[in-house]
């Protein structure tokens, strides 16, 4: 009896472990047909894909880039780009936008347009590009100090100084003792009219020297033989300005006010706290009060 269940319990046990490896075996099979039917079904789609899939080079800028930077070489490469995506007017040719000018800003990796480019150097200056909507374009004089040694380039930031003459009105009585009208008084201001104003671009007149005169001539040598230099002189500065500080420079201008530009360091973003300049602040500064 013993013997009979023993043997019972031991085909039970046997049964279990066929069925379970029979699982286990079934269970491996369809995950290896799964995989093969996935590496079949992969190896037809590729093909498929890459017939169909049609790419472009076209040039993107390999840093962020702000309105009025030049490009150089660097600041290009060329990308593969499936053909639906490139622009109609994206440049394929690096060498198209050296030396051009930006219209707008550009983050790293974006497309460069045709139209985002502006070429300094055609008749008319092309130089709308660098307004916003907000400023308008002023052009003026380079009389100055600075400007006559050609200190002051395009980009630079600058503080432009001014002293003008202006009448001053007395409120209240305005007649003398005798009945005539008084004369209004006239004072002198220094004041710095504008800050941290960009260079936007510059106009220069091109003068022709020539290199030797008939004093140091080489023997046998002509003054048309001598060698001409060009020399760039600046007549004037293009600035972007907000209208009301341009109104209020061309205002100074015309009233004959004199103009200095001082320049600052090409990363200062300072708002200095300046006072007016005056006779009496002259006076009083210096300690040059008349002594009784």
């Amino acid at each position: 009896m013993l013997l009979t269940r023993r043997f019972s319990l031991s085909s039970k046990i046997k049964v279990m472990f066929v069925i379970i490896v029979g699982i286990v075996l079934v269970a491996v099979g369809v995950f290896a047909s799964y995989l093969l039917i996935q590496r079949f079904q992969g190896g037809q789609q590729t093909p498929v894909v890459q017939d169909e899939t049609i790419k472009t080079e076209i040039v993107v800028v390999t840093r962020d880039l702000f309105l009025g930077d030049t490009l150089t070489e660097s600041d290009l490469k060329l990308v593969l780009v499936p053909v639906e995506v490139a622009p109609r007017n994206a440049l394929t040719d690096p060498t198209e936008a050296v030396g051009k000018i930006i219209k707008t800003d550009l983050i790293q990796g974006e497309m460069l347009l045709s139209h985002n480019l502006a070429d300094p150097t055609n008749n008319n200056r092309d130089l709308s590009f660098i307004l916003s909507d907000e400023h308008v374009l002023l052009a003026f004089p380079a009389t100055d100090l600075m400007s006559q040694e050609s200190m002051i380039q395009r980009g630079d930031i600058i503080d432009i100084f001014a002293t003008f003459t202006q009448e001053l009105k007395t409120v209240g009585e305005t007649t003398s003792e005798a009945g005539e009208q008084a004369e209004p008084e006239t004072r002198t201001f220094t004041v710095d009219t504008m800050q941290k104003v960009s260079v936007t671009a510059m106009v220069l007149e091109v003068i022709e020297e020539k290199g030797g005169t008939s004093s140091n001539l080489l023997p046998g040598q002509t003054d048309a033989e001598t060698i001409v230099k060009p020399k760039a002189r600046i007549r004037a500065y293009l600035l972007a300005l907000d209208p009301q500080d341009a109104l209020i420079l061309k205002h100074l201008k015309d009233t004959n006010a004199i103009f200095d530009f001082v320049l600052r360091a090409p990363t200062s973003t300072v708002q200095f706290d300046l006072t007016p300049v005056t006779e009496e602040y002259i006076i009083e500064f210096y300690g040059l009060e008349i002594l009784p």
